[in-house]
């Protein structure tokens, strides 16, 4: 299991902080515990502390990063090729987001399947010449209404799939957060992730929600994509395997990557 926490260090007392942690159904502080995107004060702080009368001894750095913001004044509407239709992820789409997924090591499969169907999600799929096709226009229009396109999310699961290829996508965390943004190599360099980022975070936005994405450091490209688009650094995050007392690399129920 993934979580990811978050409290102003300035402000909390980490005892306080700790109580409520242990406090979290389902969260066992006895075994190892995998933190997402948590900002490096936090997790710093997070050393010693004892919760749910464990001590949390050390811990093993998986990446370093951080998160970028983007403001509603800085987003452009997004512009499709007639060959695409933007919908959503569904549980069909499972697999292949999936096994391009470097972070799924850190959810089970069930857990991601309700990411992907139950979370906000943006999925590109390219027509076929019989596909029930949707007009530009209307994509456009429901757009400047805010809305996702919803239509095809009717359409059974066994027709869309003999009809249309997902070709790029993107889809939201338990923690709020945007992400594994992917396109198949053979449609590449279209502008297909910069139209699912902007309607993902457009959908976040017309919510009242700050679009928010955590990037590796070293990822530069991803960095660089993000920041073409109006995205800004916010703060410094850590994702890292929390270690109580008396575990180890050993007691992981999951292989490291």
């Amino acid at each position: 299991m993934s979580v990811t926490v978050f409290w102003s260090v300035e402000e909390e007392r980490s005892e306080d902080m700790a109580k409520l942690l242990g406090m979290i159904p389902g969260l066992d502080w006895s075994r190892p515990v995998y933190l997402y995107a948590c900002c490096i004060d936090v997790i710093t702080e997070m050393d010693g502390l004892v919760i749910a009368g464990v001590k949390q001894v050390r811990r093993h750095t998986i990446s370093d990063g951080h998160l970028y913001t983007l403001d509603k004044c800085q987003l452009k509407t997004p512009k499709l090729n007639g060959d695409f239709y933007i919908s959503s992820l569904g549980p069909a789409d499972m697999e292949i987001v999936r096994s391009f997924w470097s972070y799924s090591f850190t959810e089970t499969r069930e857990v991601h399947l309700k990411m992907i169907t139950s979370f906000p999600s943006v999925a590109i799929r390219m027509k076929s010449s019989n596909s029930l096709k949707a007009k530009k226009t209307d994509v456009q229009n429901e757009w400047d209404n805010g809305a996702m396109n919803e239509k095809h999310k009717d359409i059974p699961e066994k027709e869309r799939n003999d009809e249309e290829t997902l070709v790029s996508w993107i889809h939201s965390y338990k923690n709020g957060s945007i992400g594994n943004t992917f396109t198949v190599k053979e449609q590449r360099r279209r502008g297909l992730a910069k139209v699912a980022t902007q309607t993902l975070a457009h959908h976040f936005l017309q919510k009242g929600h700050i679009p928010v994405v955590s990037i590796d450091s070293m990822n530069t490209t991803s960095i660089a994509f993000h920041k073409s688009m109006g995205f800004k650094l916010s703060c410094a995050v850590e994702d890292a395997i929390r270690f109580p007392e008396g575990t180890s690399l050993k007691d992981l129920k999951f292989e490291l990557p």
